[in-house]
């Protein structure tokens, strides 16, 4: 049985109609019918010769209601297609459009099964593949979008643009692909995927990857928007209610331009409440910028997101880039205001030349409370004495946090000393108001020296947590919190602090613990250099890249309207614009973003016992400089570091006093420090020169009682 609801035919026009047992039967459409006497039922399918019947001047109209559209063959150059139809399916069953986008303005609207190639860049479609500008419940499954975009220019591979007014709400991305190659070097923004008032929004299970440029964030005053933001690979913002689940995240950096601070976030989610971010892979890598040249990057950067869950994730940021207190690798990165945010079961994990936080989180704009619970961290950068030189597990410049029941793991490129900034959790870069925090069993394998410091606290709880030192020879009888100028240990009854039951163990003893007490003499793990996976080209010169003042090598954006001057002292005046080279030449592939390798101490662990002590000391500079500038001394200003004990290498101690009041200025100083040198290479070096002490003593003890026994016998003789 045939069902037809077709009525009149086009004298010179033909469409296909799919009827109930999916035969497809042929009609001649009259021209006297007029759209919305078709059927409002009725399945079509779309041809290179038909299409524009059904997109008449390019749109779909309320015609073709409730209909579904069948696409039975590759198309191109079709432009902008146009859906005003409400509760219209699109089925592309698995085919080609070429420079073909789609504009969405209904309700109920579904694309499925559709593959897009777009080498144009489409201002009418605002340079989107898939925008959605009004409707409602739109449904898109299967998707397969690539968009290589030209140079500086805008583009999008998704763009949901809803307004304050008109939301776009319940937009379902459901198993698609989302592959954007920007060139945004000098302007344009390159998203894979923008999101802006689309409250209830799924995205789950797909795929987004992005190869795009380092931009200089725009700043906003004080703070950050997502129209900041110049190159991404998931870009959201004013959407409560998102569920982002079980998608797959590869963001790249491909060009290097000159810009003041080269900046790279894969996710940015911005005033966005009641959010879930859950059970997803994040991949963020610049292997374009050389080692000791700044560069920043940010897995999930979150902006004033009120009860956000962050749950069940993966993370892995690598670059070859950072340098001495400069450029950053951050995973996760938190500014407030925000509350409610719950980061939970994720596994973290960053390497990089500079300061590398695994989780970042400060109140710069406004009160922030987090809770951390049960993540396992791991990193490797650069610490050194400057505050902004800072490996750590967790930096948590907020008002009230709980962070328990972590395992994490920082490592340091070069041989850590004890005022070196390398903490599991820390509180060490001050911001404004109070500061309270609970620290609760967590445990931290560590390069360093302490498990935790914090500058300032009150009503906070630093109890029951675990230090295991890397280094095979370590004192372990010392307390590993590390205390701040504002909380002595006369101030915790005033101040309503505990720092207690905490204890220092060696890997060696957490080995046991964990293993049975059985050891197996395994490898010792070495800190690798990121390298090139994919031969990404860079023609810059990193030599002649500068800073944007020459008198300050970090320039950090995370504190937005800090005067981005003072931290180092370079013996002479900040004159002179920003330095650098030529752009870059480009890409070639995509880079394997599997991330760590299984080279953590925790993770070994698991799998065997052993000898799994760390060694990196044949990595990085050993002199703690940066440009020959020579750190030496922290800081706590919430702006931009003291200029005190910061020298120039080579430079008289007098003229580094003038400029900056640097320690230094007199002999005494410089007679401190080389006692204090002599002081920490005893301490460094003890274990070995113990045991050839020890073993000489033996020896001469031997030669002795040799001698001894032969004047007695000799004596006897005699």
């Amino acid at each position: 049985m045939f069902i037809v609801s077709l009525t009149c035919v086009f004298a010179s026009e033909n469409a296909t109609v799919l009827n109930e047992t999916g035969i497809e039967d042929s009609f001649n459409l009259s021209s006297d019918c007029e759209p919305d006497e078709l059927s409002s039922a009725g399945q079509f399918n779309v041809t290179g010769d038909n299409v524009r019947q059904f997109f008449r001047g390019g749109t779909l109209n309320n015609g073709y209601s409730n209909a579904e559209l069948f696409i039975t063959e590759d198309m191109d150059g079709l432009g902008v297609l146009t859906v005003s139809a409400t509760n219209v399916t699109i089925n592309g069953m698995n085919h080609t459009l070429k420079d073909t986008v789609f504009k969405i303005k209904a309700n109920d609207v579904t694309l499925n099964n559709i593959t897009f190639i777009e080498t144009q860049p489409f201002s009418g479609n605002d340079y989107a593949a898939v925008l959605i500008y009004n409707g409602d419940n739109v449904k898109l499954h299967n998707l397969n979008i690539n968009v290589t975009a030209p140079r500086d220019s805008d583009a999008f591979g998704i763009y949901s643009e809803g307004s304050q007014r008109e939301p776009i709400t319940n937009l379902q991305i459901v198993n698609c692909t989302i592959t954007l190659k920007g060139d945004n070097r000098g302007a344009g923004r390159d998203y894979a995927l923008r999101l802006e008032y689309s409250p209830y929004a799924r995205v789950l299970n797909s795929t987004i990857n992005a190869e795009v440029s380092l931009r200089t964030v725009m700043f906003h005053d004080t703070s950050a928007s997502l129209d900041s933001e110049f190159s991404l690979a998931v870009g959201v913002e004013f959407s409560d209610n998102l569920l982002f689940d079980g998608n797959v995240v590869r963001c790249t950096a491909g060009a290097r331009p000159e810009c003041a601070y080269p900046t790279l976030d894969a996710i940015f989610i911005g005033d966005s409440c009641d959010c879930n971010f859950t059970n997803n892979e994040v991949y963020l890598s610049d292997y374009l910028t050389y080692k000791d040249i700044p560069n920043y990057l940010y897995g999930l950067d979150i902006y004033r997101d009120d009860n956000l869950l962050v749950e069940n994730n993966k993370f892995r940021v690598e670059t070859t880039g950072g340098a001495l207190a400069a450029g950053t690798a951050y995973p996760l990165q938190l500014t407030g205001p925000a509350e409610g945010i719950v980061i939970q079961y994720n596994d973290i994990y960053s390497k990089n030349n500079g300061p590398n936080i695994g989780i970042y989180s400060q109140n710069f704009n406004g009160a922030n409370y987090i809770t951390i619970l049960n993540n396992y961290i791991n990193v490797t950068g650069l610490a050194g004495n400057h505050s902004w030189a800072l490996v750590a597990g967790i930096e948590a410049q907020d008002d009230n946090d709980i962070i328990m029941n972590n395992i994490i793991e920082v490592h340091n490129i070069q041989k850590v000393k004890w005022e070196d900034n390398i903490y599991g959790i820390s509180y060490s870069q001050k911001t404004n108001s109070s500061h309270s925090y609970r620290v609760i069993n967590n445990t931290v394998i560590s390069d360093g020296y302490y498990l935790s410091y914090m500058l300032d606290a009150e009503n906070t709880n630093v109890n029951n947590n675990t230090l295991v030192r890397t280094d095979k020879y370590a004192d372990t009888n010392y307390d590993p919190f590390k205390r701040g100028d504002g909380i002595g240990a006369d101030t915790d009854q005033a101040k309503n602090n505990s720092f207690s039951g905490n204890r220092v163990i060696t890997i060696f003893e957490y080995d046991l613990e964990h293993q049975s007490n059985v050891l197996d003499g395994g490898e010792e793990f070495h800190y690798e250099t990121p390298t090139n996976k994919d031969n990404l080209s860079n023609v810059i010169n990193g030599s002649g890249i500068s800073p944007q003042k020459p008198g300050f090598p970090g320039g950090n954006p995370l504190l937005p309207g800090n005067d981005g001057g003072g931290a180092f002292n370079t013996g002479g005046n900040n004159g002179g614009g920003f330095h650098s080279p030529d752009g870059d030449g480009g890409y070639n592939g995509w880079p394997d973003m599997s991330g760590d390798d299984g080279k953590s101490l925790s993770h070994k662990s698991q799998g065997r016992s052993g000898d799994t002590v760390n060694s990196f000391n044949n990595q990085g500079s050993s002199d703690n400089s940066y440009n020959n500038l020579v750190a030496t001394s922290n800081s706590t200003s919430s702006k931009t570091p003291s200029v005190e004990g910061v020298t120039v290498s080579g430079a008289s101690s007098s003229s580094s006093s003038s400029a900056g009041g640097a320690a230094g200025s007199s002999g005494v100083a410089q007679d401190d420090s080389k006692a204090y040198e002599i002081t920490k290479n005893i301490v460094e070096n003890g274990p070995d020169d113990m045991i050839k002490f020890i073993a000489l003593a033996i020896v001469c003890e031997i030669l002795l009682i040799i001698g001894y026994r032969r004047k007695e016998t000799e004596d006897v003789t005699d």
